[in-house]
This record gives C-alpha cells, sequence and structure tokens, in this order.
C-alpha cells in the first residue's frame, strides 16, 4: 500500500516534469520563431539592396611559421595584435559593391604562392575595381546569413584572380575572405556601414 502511494507520487512528479519542460520548451521556440523571422526578413531586405559598403575592422592572415616569425617581429610590437588577428580600423580597408560594379582595398598580411608576375600593388595589398565575374547572392536561411560570391582581378596584375565570399549577417557583421591564386588566404570581419551615393 505505502509502496503504491509512492509509486503514485513519483509518476505524479515525473508527469509534471515533463509538463513543465514541455512548456519551457514551447515558450523559447515562439521566441525563436519570433527572432527567426525577424533575421530572416532582415536578410531579405539586404538582399534587395543593389549596393552594400563594407567597412573592414580585423584581418584574420593564414599563418605559416614564416609569417608569424615575420609578423610578431616586424609588425607587432606592442599593439596588441597577433600573427593571427591583426585590426586594421582607420586604415581604409574596405569592400564596397554598387549595381555590377565591386571596389576592394584591403590589407594583405602572407606570403606569396608562385613567383610570377609582381606582387599584386605597389603597397603589397589586395586591390581590385570593375564588374565581377560569377556574381551572386543567395540567403542560407538555416544558418541565417546573406552570402555574396564573385570573382574578380587584381587592380594592378590581371593574372591575379580573386574568389570573394562575403558573408552579411541580420546585426550587418560581415566576414570577407579572399582566395587569390598568387598569395596565402586573407579573412577579414567588419561591419555594415549605409550605403555612399555612388562609387568613387
Amino acid at each position: 500500500m505505502i509502496k503504491a502511494h509512492i509509486y503514485q507520487r513519483i509518476k505524479l512528479l515525473i508527469l509534471l516534469g515533463v509538463f513543465c519542460l514541455l512548456f519551457n520548451c514551447k515558450s523559447k521556440a515562439n521566441l525563436n520563431d519570433s527572432a527567426y523571422v525577424a533575421d530572416i526578413s532582415q536578410l531579405e531586405a539586404l538582399m534587395e539592396n543593389d549596393a552594400y559598403h563594407i567597412d573592414i575592422e580585423v584581418a584574420y592572415p593564414f599563418t605559416t611559421a614564416a609569417t608569424t616569425q615575420v609578423v610578431n617581429a616586424l609588425l607587432l610590437q606592442n599593439t596588441g595584435n597577433s600573427a593571427n588577428r591583426i585590426d586594421v580600423r582607420g586604415d581604409g580597408n574596405s569592400v564596397i559593391i554598387q549595381n555590377d560594379s565591386v571596389i576592394g582595398d584591403l590589407s594583405f598580411f602572407g606570403e606569396r604562392r608562385l613567383s610570377a608576375g609582381r606582387y599584386g600593388s605597389s603597397d603589397g595589398g589586395i586591390h581590385f575595381e570593375g564588374i565581377p565575374k560569377n556574381f551572386e547572392k543567395t540567403i542560407n536561411k538555416e544558418k541565417r546569413k546573406l552570402e555574396i560570391n564573385f570573382k574578380t582581378n587584381e587592380k594592378q596584375q590581371s593574372s591575379e584572380t580573386y574568389d570573394v565570399n562575403i558573408v552579411i549577417f541580420p546585426s550587418k557583421r560581415v566576414e570577407v575572405k579572399v582566395t587569390s591564386t598568387f598569395r596565402t588566404f586573407m579573412r577579414y570581419s567588419g561591419r555594415l556601414l549605409p550605403v555612399k551615393p555612388q562609387l568613387e
């Protein structure tokens, strides 16, 4: 009799626990659903834009032993940066997309892969300007991000090709990845700014 009474109480506690768990999950799901809808709406609005101005704040080089040694020794003394993360705020690093044209001015920290041709621009950075190839925009609803992909060439050396991948989040935080035919991979992070009327 006592055992049966104990079992009934245990069953009641288990049912109460399951009910509370389901109620909490439902509440969280509703919050997540409203946040999800807001994020997707923001991304769809961004996708309709013809122009984007991305201000680059941090560069993330693809580091090797050689680049780590050089960057740490020459460029980063007493700056708080490291070979893996370099703050480039205020240096004019940006990517601008307007209509069918792109402009990119990005710092480069890394190694050259091939010996053919010149080493990009005179300052060693990544610079492109003009009409890109294979330009496409897609929304990844599962990961809540807008992706922009295109191919372009180094402004001062057309034989160097860049594959550019831009990821924009609803918060307007941005990641830019650049894969070059001649240089090591570079990744950047920044933010989306209000668009200027036209390309300069």
